[in-house]
């Protein structure tokens, strides 16, 4: 897996098998015991970075199973606390609602052998609890980072970018963490339940295109890349 390392800037990226749904762990340029965590996922090669923390903050991009189904498995391995919008907070404490009741629904594309994969770990009946929740938008600090959250329905209903700035010498200065709202290589999926392309055009697509070129995106699949080599449809 390929992590970025920046000088000061440090996130670590694991992958969950099939989905390749990315989980970022990045670490506090001011306080190296102390994360911020982007869709939690289970993944053991993760337990020698979580290990050295003393506390997370966890934010989702958006409600889907796939995004956040180590939320649970995470509160064991450390302090935390989940932070997320009210219409993503009401979703995830439903199996119906974060889809993971029809996780079927997130593997349809793939091979019988990956969809049997993918059963043998999906928990069907998952849900998970917000500890903090906020409107639609929110921004607050992270070590020399400001963070800024924003409302980007289209993929879901709940869908939000979270955009991390800063001015220091020795730190990455744009960062967007962008869920399934800008997948390099892949057309943005809108038709899942509380999907809309209407809301993916109107509102997400003049956000995202407005991301200055050498901005750092972090996607909820695949690799990192800066902004200029990713195509918004």
């Amino acid at each position: 897996m390929k992590h970025y390392i920046s000088e000061n800037t440090k996130i670590f990226v694991y992958s969950m098998p099939v989905l390749d749904s990315r989980m970022y762990i990045m670490i506090n340029d001011l306080d190296q015991k102390e994360a911020l965590i982007i869709d939690p996922l289970k993944s053991e090669e993760a337990l020698s970075i979580l290990n050295t923390l003393t506390h997370a903050v966890v934010l989702f991009t958006h409600s889907h199973y796939d995004h956040i189904s180590g939320m649970n498995w995470l509160r064991d391995q450390v302090s935390c606390t989940l932070l997320c919008s009210v219409c993503c907070g009401n979703k995830i404490g439903d199996p119906h609602q974060n889809l993971a009741a029809f996780s079927n629904i997130l593997i349809m594309d793939k091979t019988e052998e990956e969809q049997a994969l993918c059963m043998d770990f999906f928990e069907l009946d998952y849900i998970c609890q917000a500890d903090k929740t906020f409107e639609t938008e929110i921004n607050f600090p992270f070590g020399s980072y400001q963070v800024g959250i924003t409302h980007t329905p289209g993929h879901s209903d709940c869908s939000q970018c979270i955009r991390l700035t800063a001015s220091q010498p020795g730190l990455t200065p744009e960062i967007v963490f962008t869920g399934d709202s800008l997948v390099n290589g892949h057309k943005i999926i809108t038709r899942l339940p509380q999907g809309s392309k209407k809301d993916y055009i109107s509102v997400t697509k003049p956000y995202l295109e407005a991301i200055p070129e050498d901005t750092l995106i972090m996607p909820g699949h695949g690799n990192w890349d800066l902004k200029k080599r990713f195509e918004i449809a």
